[in-house]
């Protein structure tokens, strides 16, 4: 009895500290090709790979709202983009992709997964006025 509640007391403290932390998705921008682009709050953290511990990561979710691309993906499907952006010299990268399509059930199946290792996340200069742009407000400090 006295290990329940000890058990109980351990769980409750990891939930009520965030450790477990629900996503919490944000709208940030939408996208002239039929993209909506939400950032996960709770997911922004600091990178804690040797020699990118400069960068901030987070989980974006596209979100297709016109099927405007001939990518695959058709209203209602989204891609999970985890994001490097660097706030002290304005680049940002994509270290891992997944996408997911909606099933006629509602449900969502996951597609496909492609992920990089540290040292494979280009990072590019982030375009004034862009989608890239809009991340820093929320991310950056």
């Amino acid at each position: 009895m006295k290990f329940k509640r000890i058990l109980m007391g351990i769980i409750s403290s990891t939930i009520a500290c965030g450790v477990f932390a629900a996503p919490e998705w944000k709208i940030i921008s939408k996208s002239d090709n039929g993209f909506i682009f939400f950032l996960d709050t709770n997911s922004v953290t600091n990178v804690s790979e040797v020699g990118y511990r400069q960068n901030k990561q987070f989980w974006v979710k596209e979100l297709v709202v016109d099927d405007l691309e001939q990518d695959g993906l058709g209203v209602g499907d989204y891609r999970l983009n985890l994001l490097w952006i660097n706030c002290s010299d304005d680049t940002f990268g994509g270290k891992a992709i997944a996408e997911y399509k909606k099933q006629k059930n509602g449900t969502f199946k996951h597609e496909s997964y492609d992920s990089r290792s540290g040292y494979e996340v280009r990072m590019d200069p982030i375009i004034p006025g862009s989608v890239g742009e809009s991340f820093v407000s929320h991310v950056c400090p």
